[in-house]
């Protein structure tokens, strides 16, 4: 009998503390209830700071000065071409020599003036000793008529007088054209090049004025670009801004020998383009970039293809380029002040295309009732875009449209303006380019509402 009591009074003190647990928490729940009746809340918001976040990834924005380039592609032409011959027909007995003393060959670089090659010149020798003669004699038969006729105006009459005269005449005409003949024999190179074709060999006999040597002009060469005829405008417009700019009419002045003006306008007095070569070096890595200049826009286009062939010119020192090279060129129509955003980071919609910038607002940290300090959250903010110039990979927006401070560049096609953010890569940006924008005042928070 002991043992049920016992039981029966286990269970029944069990049944009392129950109870009691359950008025506690019922009392305690009806005072919160009243305490946020009270407060006009049915529950607590959660604190901004713990609320869930997209994860981002941005970029830091800067104003710079960008080059608008559009690109075309070309081959390299020599700068200029030479075909040169014998003026006299003859036998070629001996070719010139290069600085080593080896005879002149295709590739070999010649200066001015420097001997191609020689003909037999016997023929020319003799021909200039008779023309020689021819004029001694003629001289000596006029002073002999000259003396007969101061004596005895009546022995030589004016008629064979001007005879003697003519034949004096036409032996120095006979002698200067023997001492041409004599000089081109000789064949001299008319500028410094490079021997691109050499069509004789030591021995053979040519005929005047043909073709034995073909010369390059290469210590500058052209790139031509195959231009339509939809940018010939624009291009215009640059090269005239560039011949109107004002230190181009100064720069052979002394004062601007004497004091260069910054480099920004030194690049804005000259039309320039940046050359990439085809192909790569032996370790995958493209050619490095070559600075060129516009060197001519053409009045017509090549008939066979109906576009302007654009002329840019390349410095050639080192002769690493060579006709037939193919190459492209981001011709440089202008530059602007703004910023440089990557492609992928623009989202372009029907109504535009817009992207999205980061700002950055204070907000206070809470665990449950207590205040532990101050931290800052990060909201997107929708940028529209009014004006903007395709690039290709990247996307120039010009400074006078938008203020920019970063972009996102990752996680942001389904972002919404004023959604929380979580910079996903905020440590790996030096600190130096962290600027982030603070919202307007006006700014509201708007919701659940998606750019897509």
């Amino acid at each position: 009998m002991k043992p049920l009591t016992e039981k029966l009074l286990h269970y029944l003190l069990l049944i009392v503390i129950t109870f009691f647990c359950m008025g506690v928490m019922w009392k305690i729940s009806a005072k919160d209830q009243a305490s946020a009746k009270r407060d006009g809340g049915d529950v607590r918001p959660l604190a901004v700071v713990a609320a869930p976040k997209a994860p981002v990834k941005i970029s830091p924005l800067h104003v710079q000065i960008c080059e608008i380039t559009n690109t075309y592609a070309g081959k390299i032409q020599p700068w200029e071409k030479y075909q040169v011959g014998f003026s006299v027909g003859g036998r070629v007995i001996a070719l010139g020599t290069n600085e080593a003393g080896v005879p002149l060959d295709e590739g070999h670089r010649v200066r001015a003036g420097q001997v191609l090659a020689t003909l037999d010149d016997r023929v020319f020798r003799a021909q200039k000793s008779e023309a020689s003669a021819q004029i001694e004699r003629a001289t000596s038969e006029l002073q002999r008529a000259e003396r007969v006729r101061r004596n005895s105006p009546s022995a030589v009459t004016e008629s064979e007088l001007e005879g003697l005269v003519t034949n004096l005449a036409l032996a120095k005409a006979q002698y200067d054209i023997s001492l041409k003949n004599l000089d081109d024999a000789t064949l001299k190179s008319p500028i410094a090049a490079t021997i691109s074709k050499r069509l004789i060999k030591s021995g053979e006999s040519v005929s005047p004025n043909n073709t034995v040597f073909e010369l390059v002009e290469n210590e500058d060469v052209l790139l031509v670009l195959n231009v339509p005829e939809t940018h010939i405008r624009e291009l215009e417009e640059r090269m005239r801004e560039v011949e109107q700019h004002p230190f181009r009419k100064t720069l052979s002045s002394q004062s601007a020998a004497f004091a260069p003006p910054p480099d920004h306008v030194v690049e804005e007095s000259v039309f320039r383009a940046h050359v990439h070569l085809e192909g790569r070096d032996r370790f995958g890595a493209p050619w490095p970039t070559l600075e060129g200049e516009v060197f001519r826009i053409p009045q017509v286009s090549d008939a066979r293809t109906g576009l302007f062939p654009l002329e840019i010119r390349l410095s050639n020192q080192e002769r690493l380029l060579r006709p037939g090279m193919v190459a492209t060129a981001d011709v440089v129509t202008a530059s602007l002040s703004g910023y440089r955003v990557p492609e992928s980071a623009v989202l372009f919609r029907q109504d535009g295309a817009h992207l999205f910038s980061v700002t950055r607002e204070p907000a206070s940290m809470e665990m449950l009732y207590w205040t532990l300090g101050e931290s800052y959250i990060y909201r997107a903010q929708r940028v529209p875009l009014k004006r903007w110039i395709d690039q290709g990979e990247t996307v120039f927006v010009p400074a006078e449209e938008v203020s920019l401070s970063s972009v996102v560049v990752r996680g942001h096609f389904r972002l919404a303006d004023r959604q929380l953010l979580r910079v996903v890569n905020l440590g790996t940006i030096p600190a130096g380019d962290l600027h982030f924008s603070m919202p307007s005042p006006q700014a509201k928070i708007a919701p659940g509402k998606s750019d897509l």
